[in-house]
């Protein structure tokens, strides 16, 4: 069996998958932050809540006297990302805008993580507490050490590793990650300076933004992108998650600070939501903002404001918006719900609704840099506002390159390829070479798999000779993985192979990113006939990862699934069975049900649970495999048609061949609409039902023959089979790598 192997990376880490299916995946998108515009309102609350303000020109903040304040004597909560609650005594008189702390249940193991690692990452819903537990933390391991945080761009993160030099202790505050993560953001080596002895880095991160993460590493990492998934950075964080939903011993604790009303009232309302959730007002917020859009109300602008920002973040802006930008796009949001029937407010109004602190918390736009706004992040996770068709090519236009790229991936999502392609294109026209991974995608993704190598062997052969050696590591690993799909196994092992070399040289061999090249190898030797070796390697890979990383990361379950993948290469087929249903269960457990990796363990077991004579089974398995690609891809995507192909001809091979031909009739017919006559998918299901209705191969030979390079094997079997009608069948399957 061809299997396509998926190697995950703490759900945003490469996965290079090997299991039977067709390349491609939905993206999904990396939502960013975004803004409207400045106003008197907004003016006193970017005074009154600076975030990652900095004092100096080198993007870090610093106190008074132009040092790096040590976070003893930090006072101010909100300037480092806490969400504000209603100040005190119910707002009627001046307060505290942050409530008492109350320990979390993870909170004894963040403080020892803080001790024993070098980077530590807090996952959470919005509004979960995750900023306050992760600095409280800090604030009782490390009362001494100096605070580090910059801004989100590259020259301030070079900026603060330089300051950390300069420090005994020092803590490196990446609160909301993912701003950290565009093209030309944080990069493996950024982060190893970082954090040298006596420096550690701190982060959060949302969960949904994680579980973007983790999905996205179906097409991303596999095509070598590491804009969306920073496999290098993120599989170094040691992750600690952090429910929005309060356990019950954290009520118990809560209830203890009853002199605080703030925390009393959330803790009454526990059982609807996080107390976290609640003091942030994030349910009441997005209450305000569905109420707002009440035929004739008051602030039926603001409501559209808002939805304008909401959209461009899930558009993949990752930025504060303009507010050019942003006053354009409301008025699209505007029209479409009745425009001046609906008598909206003025434009000065609604800004000042919609910036203000609602129910006496955070506002629905908060004020970032001059003319830019920031949406509340709970708004973009809790409501899925659509992005309007003439939306990309408004935010395309307005955009850095930096931020096309972002776009260009989220239209991808959004099955957006012109949009896609444009995005890319500009960011690569403006010498962002990361641009060509994404043109390489949307070239692969339909089977022109040409065509995405040569978008990244002509980048890197115009690569300027001053490029970031990592920005070159990139492309060539994405050009590994579309040289492996095109069928060229020789040429892509050797690529492999040096990859994992530069990084032993480079990281050493139990590096996280050392580990996910030598899979790469793994994979490259499985494809060109030597299981055994590939085997071995994996199973040392494996006992390097679980000694490192430990038995639930995301790369050690990428090891598993390469072990699984060598042990049923090498006939072992009843104990990689077991394997892949082992996996897919931890998988499950640990990464979620649709999660792809999940997907791809099941159906690798589905093949193996077949080879070993359970037939019923295996079909039960695939055909969930199925359902849950159309979820996630739809009807119409080329992995859900791989998935109905495989269980067509499984059912055949069983002996099933009329319903097998039944399965077939419309899959022939689906293939060619959506995907066109001459894709390697509808030709492959037009040999299947010539293979169970005994046709006449020299039908669809001339098809294969125009369509398919020489060699296919479709083309090979059919030229064979209008020589000997009879010979032994022989069964299809997706290039993988």
């Amino acid at each position: 069996m061809l299997v396509l192997v998926a190697v995950g990376v703490s759900g945003v880490s490469w996965l290079a998958r090997l299991l039977p299916g067709v390349v491609g995946g939905a993206m999904v998108a990396v939502a960013a932050t975004v803004g409207a515009a400045l106003s008197q309102r907004g003016q006193r609350l970017i005074e009154e809540t600076p975030r990652h303000r900095s004092d100096a020109g080198d993007g870090l903040r610093r106190d008074r006297r132009g040092r790096l304040p040590r976070i003893r004597d930090i006072d101010d909560l909100l300037s480092i990302g806490v969400h504000p609650a209603a100040p005190a005594d119910d707002g009627h008189a001046v307060g505290s805008r942050v409530p008492p702390f109350v320990r979390r249940d993870r909170s004894a193991e963040l403080e020892e993580a803080l001790r024993r690692e070098r980077f530590v990452l807090v996952v959470g819903e919005s509004t979960a507490g995750k900023s306050r537990a992760a600095f409280e933390a800090a604030r009782a391991v490390f009362p001494r050490a100096a605070l580090v945080l910059p801004d989100p761009t590259e020259p301030a993160l070079r900026a603060a590793a330089a300051a950390v030099r300069g420090e005994s202790h020092s803590v490196v505050w990446l609160d909301d990650l993912e701003r950290y993560l565009g093209a030309g953001g944080l990069s493996l080596h950024l982060l190893e300076r970082l954090a040298p002895p006596g420096s550690m880095v701190l982060s959060t991160i949302r969960a949904q933004e994680r579980a973007r993460y983790l999905e996205a590493q179906d097409s991303t990492r596999n095509s070598g992108s590491n804009r969306w998934t920073r496999p290098d950075v993120l599989a170094l964080m040691h992750e600690i998650r952090l429910d929005r939903q309060w356990h019950r011993e954290e009520i118990a604790r809560a209830r203890q600070f009853g002199d605080d009303r703030r925390l009393a009232r959330a803790v009454d309302s526990s059982e609807l939501y996080g107390v976290a959730e609640f003091l942030a007002a994030g349910p009441q917020l997005l209450t305000a903002w569905q109420d707002a859009w009440a035929p004739e109300g008051p602030h039926v602008r603001g409501a559209a404001l808002v939805s304008a920002a909401v959209e461009a973040r899930r558009a993949g802006w990752s930025g504060p918006l303009p507010v050019a930008l942003l006053r354009d796009l409301h008025e699209r949001h505007l029209s479409a719900r009745g425009g001046v029937r609906l008598r909206p407010e003025s434009w000065e109004e609604a800004l000042e609704w919609a910036t203000r602190p609602l129910h006496a918390t955070s506002g629905l736009l908060i004020p970032q840099d001059p003319d830019t706004y920031s949406v509340f992040d709970y708004l973009p996770d809790a409501v899925d506002v659509p992005v309007l068709d003439d939306t990309w090519a408004r935010l395309i236009e307005a955009a850095e390159p930096e931020v096309c790229v972002d776009i260009g991936w989220s239209a991808i999502t959004h099955a957006r390829r012109a949009a896609a392609q444009a995005a890319f294109r500009k960011a690569l026209d403006n010498g962002l070479l990361a641009a060509a991974i994404g043109v390489a995608q949307i070239h692969g993704s339909v089977w022109r798999l040409r065509e995405a190598r040569d978008a990244l062997r002509t980048t890197l052969r115009s690569a300027p000779a001053d490029t970031n050696p990592e920005a070159l590591f990139d492309l060539r690993s994405a050009l590994v993985y579309w040289t492996g799909i095109d069928g060229c196994n020789e040429e892509a092992l050797e690529l492999a192979t040096e990859l994992h070399e530069e990084c032993r040289l480079r990281y050493g061999a139990d590096h996280p990113e050392t580990i996910l090249a030598a899979l790469r190898v793994t994979r490259g030797m499985v494809h060109t006939g030597r299981p055994a070796e590939a085997l071995s390697l994996a199973l040392d890979t494996q006992e390097c990862s679980l000694r490192t990383l430990g038995a639930t990361h995301p790369v050690t379950l990428g090891c598993r699934f390469e072990v699984a993948v060598g042990t049923q290469e090498c006939g072992r087929t009843a104990e990689a069975a077991w394997l892949w249903g082992e996996l897919a269960d931890d998988a499950t457990r640990l990464l979620g049900p649709h999660n792809g990796f999940t997907v791809d363990a099941r159906w690798n077991q589905s093949d193996a649970v077949f080879k070993t004579g359970d037939t019923s089974r295996a079909l039960r398995l695939l055909a969930g495999v199925i359902d849950r690609r159309i979820a996630t891809y739809g009807a119409d995507h080329p992995r859900a048609f791989a998935a109905r192909l495989e269980y067509t001809g499984l059912t055949g091979r069983s002996g099933r061949r009329d319903e097998a031909l039944a399965l077939l009739a419309p899959l022939v017919q689906e293939t060619s609409r959506a995907l066109g006559p001459d894709h390697e998918l509808a030709l492959a299901a037009r040999h299947q039902e010539a293979l169970w209705s005994d046709a006449d191969f020299r039908m669809l030979l001339p098809d294969c023959e125009r369509a398919l390079r020489p060699n296919h094997p479709l083309t090979e079997d059919c030229r064979a089979r209008c020589a000997q009608p009879d010979r032994p069948v022989w069964y299809y399957e997706p290039p993988s790598w």
